[in-house]
């Protein structure tokens, strides 16, 4: 594993799979630092944890002014694309959720989450909390910080009374299906579908639906290939091209040929967005 930076070296990115015990509810962990003040990240379906291990960043707001970011914070799935200004040498350390992922090991609903950072202190007490900061500021590579978050998720999860009603995993054919019809599968109504599907994943089905057809596309078209845009619309179950470039226009907050333009100057803050083929896989399956 790389170790982490000193404060004069170039940031780094590494993405780690979960250990198996942890594979049903989390989709990766990221260490990451920044090569831009300003990031711009896409919209995203799943649950994430944040700790910033050094420096922070601020949230850019266009109706109001820019908001900092909690040191330690979780956030539910976010329909819009954001902007942020990072301090300089800031890097941070994150988990990202399956859904029911963050359910199943915190017992907090997504949908009570929101898009908003929540400060990890008003979900934890004091006595679970700092041991994990402590041991993640300890940290000095990769592996030792994925260790530590792994440990305390694998401890959240075996903590007794927080299991919820039971939502199996919808992968993206099943998705597409009407809502009466999965809830007829489960034995329940279709209003008990919708609020159980609200608990775990955070949105209304038809909103998953999109977020779940774009993220394939955009991990599509960023791996290239024969086709372009259009190749990636049909692979990821678009109608058409115009559908997708709506859709990639409210989810990342640009077009798709602007974004590829973009995408590996550092100026747009697009860095985040430089994955490999290995690296999309531990954000699609």
């Amino acid at each position: 594993m790389p170790a982490l930076p000193a404060l004069n070296e170039q940031p780094l990115r590494a993405i780690v799979l979960p250990r198996r015990e942890l594979a049903p509810f989390v989709r990766n962990f990221m260490f990451g630092g920044f090569d831009s003040a300003e990031v711009h990240l896409p919209a995203r379906p799943d649950p994430q944890l944040v700790v910033y291990l050094r420096g922070g960043s601020l949230v850019l707001r266009e109706d109001g002014p820019a908001q900092q970011l909690p040191q330690a914070f979780v956030t539910g799935p976010v329909l819009a694309p954001g902007r942020f200004r990072a301090a300089p040498h800031s890097c941070f350390i994150s988990a990202t959720f399956k859904p029911s992922g963050f359910l199943r090991c915190f017992g907090v609903p997504v949908n009570l989450l929101g898009p908003d950072p929540v400060p990890l202190d008003a979900l934890l007490p004091p006595d679970e909390l700092l041991p994990l900061l402590e041991r993640l500021h300890r940290g000095r590579r990769v592996g030792e910080l994925v260790e530590a978050l792994e440990a305390f998720l694998l401890r959240k999860r075996m903590q007794g009374g927080r299991e919820a009603p039971a939502l199996p995993a919808l992968p993206a054919e099943r998705l597409l299906r009407p809502a009466a019809e999965l809830a007829g599968d489960l034995g329940l109504s279709t209003r008990q579908f919708e609020r159980r599907f609200l608990m775990h994943h955070g949105l209304p089905l038809r909103d998953v639906r999109r977020l779940a057809r774009f993220s394939l596309g955009l991990a599509i078209l960023m791996r290239g290939g024969p086709g372009g845009l259009a190749a990636a619309a049909h692979a990821a179950g678009y109608v058409d091209q115009p559908h997708f470039t709506r859709d990639f226009r409210q989810f990342v907050g640009d077009t798709p040929a602007s974004f590829l333009r973009s995408r590996f100057d550092s100026g747009t803050g697009y860095g985040f967005w430089q994955f490999d083929s290995e690296e999309l896989q531990a954000f699609t399956t």
